[in-house]
């Protein structure tokens, strides 16, 4: 029982959107709710130990939850107050339950992900209906806008399964699904990125990709990536995917890279970090709970950051959304928590990583998604960082 309940939380954390009973938020807390009965399990079982990272992480989920600053107006928003206490059951979840987590539940989400998309992609009409009794919203795949399938939006989707193929790489190097297996687990978890159509996606994929030839390039590699390269480039800038949203994105970085920011997902995203990082410099000790949309005010006052970002390639307006609420967990943790928070996340990041290729693949990728795009309770971040800390430990 306990091993059916690990990998039915190990599911829902790859495909983090689904719910039976979907809730007014784009992660939802299924896997939560399974993590949480497994931590209770070992509890009655006295088989719960914390080792001094898993101390400091519940030590500041706790000071996230009291803390209001110095400002008495600060808002008590339960949703923000209580992420980092939820992030530490699914961090400590993963942590205990990694090795038990099968291969069977990670080809069953990547397949139910890739089918998703394909449905999407090719009846949205139909899928539309099927697909809201379980996701929160779906949005048009209209304008320019890939198939998101079981996700809110497309870029969503790109990360969800961007992780997948992370993490079936991690399986596939400790003997758990054969080579085979690995290559249609990729080969899905890639088309589905295609078909999201999203820049994020597109550029993260780049990037790993980049890292993993770049660790183990040699002369011959390096001779083939010189071939090959402008004949890949040439292909896909004259096929149709490179007038979606993530192929304009890849052709800005083949023909100008100096442009990127005007791509306005991109320059949102720095938006986002930088909010954080110059509230930082303004209150290092943090403007507590409840403090983030009257904190970056004040450094847009003070740096003037929308004038700056909309120049670079945001959209008259959306900028502004920054300055009541973000997307990006560093921003509003460092806001709140200042350099508790900052701190932390080093530390996290410090524990996990090791001079091994596979963290150098997964844990830049966790620590992308806590600085621009997601919640610090998306279940994706904490199974890149667990599975490099025990590939850290294994391979």
């Amino acid at each position: 029982m306990k091993l059916f309940l690990a990998n039915l939380f190990f599911f829902f954390s790859l495909m983090p959107f689904i719910s039976p009973y979907p809730l007014a938020t784009d992660v939802q807390p299924v896997s939560i709710l399974f993590g949480s009965l497994l931590l209770f399990w070992r509890f009655l079982e006295k088989s719960i130990s914390l080792d001094y990272l898993s101390f400091c992480f519940i030590m500041i989920a706790f000071f996230s939850l009291f803390y209001s600053g110095f400002d008495p107006q600060n808002n008590f928003e339960p949703r923000y107050r209580f992420s980092l206490l939820f992030a530490f059951i699914t961090f400590l979840t993963t942590f205990y339950y990694f090795k038990f987590f099968s291969p069977f539940a990670l080809k069953a989400a990547i397949y139910l992900n890739f089918f998703g998309i394909i449905w999407h992609f090719f009846s949205p009409e139909t899928f539309q209906p099927f697909a809201e009794n379980i996701v929160r919203t779906i949005k048009d795949s209209a304008g320019g806008r890939g198939a998101s399938g079981f996700a809110a939006e497309p870029s969503f989707n790109s990360i969800t399964a961007l992780a997948q193929l992370v993490i079936s790489y991690y399986f596939w190097k400790n003997n758990k699904i054969s080579s085979s297996s690995l290559f249609i687990l990729i080969s899905l978890c890639l088309l589905i990125i295609l078909l999201t159509g999203s820049g994020t996606g597109y550029l993260l994929t780049f990037l790993l990709f980049g890292i993993y030839f770049l660790y183990q390039i040699s002369f011959k590699r390096l001779l083939s990536i010189v071939i090959l390269l402008p004949i890949i480039s040439i292909i896909f800038l004259n096929s149709s995917y490179s007038d979606s949203r993530g192929g304009q994105v890849i052709k800005v970085l083949f023909t100008n890279p100096s442009i990127i920011l005007l791509d306005g997902s991109v320059s949102e995203r720095m938006l986002a970090i930088e909010i954080g990082y110059r509230s930082l410099q303004l209150n290092p000790f943090g403007n507590g709970g409840g403090s983030y949309e009257k904190a970056a005010n004040q450094v847009n006052d003070k740096f003037n950051l929308v004038n700056k970002y909309e120049n670079q390639g945001i959209t008259g307006g959306r900028a502004n959304r920054y300055l009541k609420d973000t997307v990006s967990s560093f921003s509003r943790y460092s806001i709140e928590l200042g350099l508790v928070f900052f701190c932390f996340i080093a530390y996290l990041i410090y524990y996990c990583t090791r001079l091994k290729l596979y963290s150098f693949i997964s844990v830049p990728l966790a620590l992308i998604l806590i600085l621009v795009s997601f919640s610090i309770i998306f279940p994706p971040i904490y199974l890149l960082l667990v599975s490099s800390f025990y590939q850290k430990k294994e391979l």
